[in-house]
């Protein structure tokens, strides 16, 4: 058998679909109260379904950063909130919240093996130092564009190009 971990990639995304599909319709639907078959606080089952989403959501999407998903699942559970409202459910800020502190619970446990590698490869640099390393960064990172020196017949030439292309309002 030829299993590699990329195989993980696409049973993830279903599991993410299948997934987001029945937090879709246990919050939205004529469910209400249905986390106590289970045993569970309303608060308690927010916490786990967006935690368990976004788990499955680092497996899914490998090459994406996680604060990014972290983000969009935040944003996710302030929708369904919202959208409780139009279809006669409850919707409160403290359902939010446990969305967001199982959202948040999954992401830093997904930083513990970062934060142990700066600490054995890096403990000695600053954080910005660390970031300044960052190759991920420095695509982002204005390009230095060369500028001729004062006084030069370039530096008249750039002038006039820049006056014509960008004239004065």
């Amino acid at each position: 058998m030829f299993l590699k971990p990329r195989h993980i990639v696409p049973v993830a995304r279903g599991a993410l679909v299948v997934g987001g599909l029945a937090v879709v319709a246990l919050t939205l639907g004529p469910f209400a109260g249905a986390e106590e078959i289970l045993g569970l606080s309303d608060k308690v089952a927010h916490a786990l379904a967006f935690g368990a989403l976004l788990a499955v959501a680092f497996f899914a999407f490998p090459f994406r950063r996680r604060l990014d998903m972290m983000l969009i699942a935040l944003a996710i559970g302030a929708v369904v909130e919202i959208a409780q409202t139009y279809v006669a459910r409850s919707s409160s800020l403290a359902d939010w919240v446990a969305d967001a502190i199982g959202v948040y619970a999954v992401y830093a446990i997904s930083m513990i093996e970062r934060w142990r590698w700066m600490i054995r490869e890096q403990g000695s640099l600053t954080f910005a130092e660390i970031a300044a390393m960052d190759a991920r960064r420095a695509s982002r990172r204005a390009k230095v564009v060369f500028e001729p020196q004062e006084g030069s017949a370039e530096a008249a030439n750039f002038a006039e190009r820049a006056s014509q292309r960008f004239p004065a309002r």
